[in-house]
């Protein structure tokens, strides 16, 4: 029991570090981006923002407004997102064998004594999966990212591709296919957050050059 808390304390610090760096990053760029732009832009409009000189800096504003709106909340969404995803990877590459595996057949054990007769004909895969996620939040799993990780690799499963044909165990084939698909998609990928830093500092060179080459026909 010690050793599991020890864990999840481990696991909580490794998510709020890289939570807080993602965040930090996020919130200076954006706040980069929001005083540059809007200098930017009333610079471009002869010190007004709500005037427009031309269409290329009407496009420049337009796309500054959306990117101030949405990139924001895209950043939060992948910064979570890039989180969860490295603290399980880690977990998987580390404690895959004695807290992953172990909490999954927990929850497959109270599930096959819950449902006997749809595990035998496992007809609607799709009810079956999204009563075995509830069967997991139901089940007391002491580790909140283990119990995290299991929902995540089941939410990701697709119960089509079972064949239960060439294997009458479905119980073997759920669990196989849930340590295949969370080896593949735990690998902790933090492009999508770097997509929307690099689109924030393109709409400002946009501005940039909008307003350089208005300034040059005028």
């Amino acid at each position: 029991m010690n050793t599991h808390l020890s864990y999840l304390k481990k696991l909580t610090v490794l998510a709020t570090k890289t939570l807080f760096k993602c965040y930090l990053l996020a919130i200076l760029s954006t706040v980069f981006y929001l005083v540059v732009g809007y200098l930017l832009l009333g610079s471009n409009s002869g010190g007004s923002f709500f005037s427009t000189a031309d269409s290329l800096q009407a496009i420049g504003k337009f796309l500054w407004l959306i990117g101030l709106i949405l990139l924001p909340i895209l950043l939060f969404l992948f910064s979570n997102k890039y989180v969860f995803s490295t603290v399980a990877s880690k977990v998987v590459e580390e404690r895959q064998d004695d807290l992953i595996i172990p909490a999954l057949d927990k929850v497959l054990l109270v599930f096959q004594s819950n449902q006997p007769d749809l595990i035998q004909n496992a007809g609607d895969y799709t009810f079956a999966k999204l009563k075995l996620i509830n069967e997991v939040k139901n089940t007391r799993i002491e580790n909140p990212w283990i119990k995290r990780i299991v929902v995540f690799g089941l939410n990701k499963m697709s119960f089509d591709s079972l064949d239960l044909d060439n294997n009458n165990n479905f119980y073997d084939l759920v669990k196989s296919k849930f340590i295949s698909v969370l080896e593949m998609l735990t690998e902790a990928d933090n492009k999508p957050f770097w997509i929307c830093i690099a689109i924030q500092w393109l709409i400002i060179l946009f501005i940039w050059f909008a307003g350089s080459g208005a300034s040059l026909i005028g």
